[in-house]
């Protein structure tokens, strides 16, 4: 009778620590399919992030700076989400049968429950930033500045008495990229203004003062109409910077806008490639080369 008794409790106690395992088990597995919806949900918002960034490079909308930009922040996103990934893998490869569960439970199963469910509980801050550079991104584009209103061939100067038309003309890409950055002001930010300058196909007198200068500036003689023009370009490029850092310091009156945002500022100058590949009938001597394009986007720390 006892032996019977002895037996009866014995499998009783299997029963029930059976049934305590499976829900370990079941409870373990809900938590990690909870953190799978997050993770894939925040995995195809970021995934849209990229595929629109790729559409506004092509359509060019954004250049390859701001890309690039683009792809280092969302780059480091990737890796969290991808590491998070993997975690949740390994954790679905212990609890595959009963036997590994219970012997990782306690000290692998739990621990790594607990990381994931962190980073699950930060989801919402996580999206506050996938907002942000969304919004990035679709707001993103190119402000065009027409030189020929004031540089002719060969200047690089804004001229005496065009400085009030200068201003209006910059005015709305500073309050833009100041509205922006107010929308976002809990976040830290930099703003990347990319001033990319352009010049025609005008050849340059030897014999020139700008000859002289750009051959200086550059560092040899004598020196290609390609070489000067490239210089010249870049001159462009550099007095925008000047006119917009004026601007920005009058609008705030300190050089950065009331949010935490830092600017940089990066001045190219692409010569006489063309500005855009679909004009076809651009001209050596033609004032629509003679542009500055400004791409701009801010995104968060």
């Amino acid at each position: 009778m006892k032996t019977l008794t002895s037996l009866l409790l014995i499998a009783l106690c299997a029963v029930g620590t059976s049934c305590v395992g499976s829900r370990k088990m079941s409870g373990a597995r809900e938590r990690l399919n909870t953190i799978k919806e997050t993770q894939a949900l925040e995995a195809s918002q970021v995934k849209q992030i990229s595929s629109t960034t790729q559409k506004k490079l092509k359509d060019n909308k954004i250049d390859s700076i701001i890309n690039s930009r683009f792809d280092f922040r969302v780059g480091r996103i990737h890796i969290e989400i991808d590491s998070v990934s993997g975690e949740i893998a390994f954790l679905d490869s212990l609890m595959a049968n009963k036997k590994d569960f219970r012997k990782t439970y306690k000290n692998i199963i739990i621990p790594k429950l607990a990381t994931l469910d962190s980073f699950r509980n930060e989801s919402l801050k996580r999206k506050q930033v996938y907002l942000m550079l969304e919004d990035g991104i679709n707001t993103a584009n190119y402000t065009l500045f027409d030189l020929a209103a004031f540089f002719g061939p060969g200047k690089y100067a804004i001229p005496e008495g065009q400085e009030e038309i200068a201003t209006n003309s910059f005015a709305p890409l500073v309050d833009s990229v100041i509205k922006f950055s107010e929308k976002y002001k809990n976040f830290n930010q930099t703003a990347t203004l990319v001033i990319l300058g352009f010049a025609d196909g005008t050849g340059f007198d030897p014999q020139s003062a700008l000859y002289a200068e750009l051959a200086g500036l550059i560092g040899k003689v004598p020196v290609s109409k390609q070489e000067l023009n490239k210089k010249l370009s870049e001159l462009r490029a550099l007095t925008l910077i000047k006119q917009l850092q004026k601007q920005f310091l009058s609008k705030t009156g300190t050089g950065k806008t009331a949010a935490p945002v830092n600017v940089e500022y990066l001045a190219i100058g692409k010569g006489e490639e063309l500005p855009f590949s679909s004009i076809s009938n651009y001209k050596d001597e033609d004032e629509r080369r003679r542009i500055v394009l400004c791409y701009w986007a801010i995104l968060p720390k």
